[in-house]
């Protein structure tokens, strides 16, 4: 969740960052005060591996669009890599459907980020200089204060279950402490990289997201592995956010706006859903990473001034 904070500064004040959120027992219901020792208990034991593989899944629905970033990636040292597919359904105005489905690999090692994808049955490649810094913050091993940062975000920790050798907990955020941590990120970034001739928009929008995220009921559901304190699958539900901050542009929305605009806004708002799901690998999952000769043979992507970008 640190990271989600962080990426939220970063995206309001103009970096579009490209990330991704990584990370028995009969069932009972223990009090919070147990819950959240238990959960203090997992989260400062947790050791990060030196190489580890996973598969991530982040899906997104509303009545007229889904998308779905589906990836395998693994970690060691410095070096990140990723293999996967962007799904992209949306019913238009005009009642055609657009269906998108776009394969793609990353690596990454140190500053270096290389980002391949297929469109049109071609093959390109980029570099994201950005998207690389932020992924080494992602990486980086958490510090006692920014562990206790994510420990104090925690509204409420429920046990759901407990074993010898495993622990599932329902995690339930503080809404008004992660917009706190979120507009203190904004503030951040905004002095740093300020965006002239867009302050007021950016204040918009600042203040939609604070208002989203005050009113959503926001949790994750975390298993780990208490033989060596690993994590085994983490699951996010986020569609809280998306409707709040979906309904607090509504309550701001003018007669001016577009009937379509507020359609979309109205689906967001109630029917919309955001969940994350991530889950470790066994080592044998490692050669779907291996990139193919036609892949690296990628087209470099030409900017508007006609360089490319290798």
């Amino acid at each position: 969740m640190r990271k989600l904070v962080k990426s939220a500064g970063k995206f309001v004040s103009g970096a579009f960052l490209c990330g991704a959120i990584l990370f028995g027992g009969a069932a009972s219901a223990a009090p919070n005060d147990e819950g959240m020792a238990a959960f203090r208990e997992a989260i400062s034991a947790t050791a990060k591996p030196e190489t580890r593989i996973f598969r991530e899944d982040v899906l997104f629905i509303t009545p007229s669009a889904q998308g779905e970033l589906d990836f395998i990636g693994s970690t060691e040292g410095n070096t990140f890599k990723a293999a996967g597919n962007l799904a992209f359904w949306l019913n238009s105005s005009s009642g055609e459907d657009v269906d998108l489905k776009i394969p793609f690999y990353i690596t990454q090692v140190g500053n270096e980020m290389k980002l391949y994808y297929e469109t049109d049955k071609k093959w390109k490649v980029i570099t994201a200089p950005l998207a690389a810094a932020n992924a080494i913050d992602y990486l980086a091993t958490p510090t006692p204060e920014q562990l206790e940062e994510i420990i104090s975000n925690v509204k409420e920790v429920t046990i759901l279950q407990d074993s010898d050798s495993r622990r599932t907990m329902l995690v339930k955020l503080d809404g008004n402490k992660i917009a706190d941590s979120v507009k203190a990120e904004i503030e951040k970034q905004s002095a740093e990289n300020p965006v002239a001739g867009f302050e007021e928009l950016q204040n918009k929008v600042t203040g939609y997201i604070d208002s989203g995220i005050r009113n959503a009921d926001v949790w994750y559901m975390w298993t780990i592995d208490k033989t060596n304190w690993q994590t085994v699958t983490m699951s996010y539900n986020l569609s809280g956010l998306i409707q709040g901050i979906a309904r607090a542009v509504l309550r701001d929305a003018d007669s001016s706006l577009d009937n379509r605009l507020v359609e979309i806004l109205e689906d967001l708002s109630f029917y919309s859903e955001l969940k994350v799901y991530s889950t470790y690998l066994e080592d044998s999952a490692k050669q779907r990473l291996e990139i193919p000769k036609k892949v690296l043979k990628a087209k470099p992507v030409e900017d508007k001034k006609g360089s490319s970008k290798k």
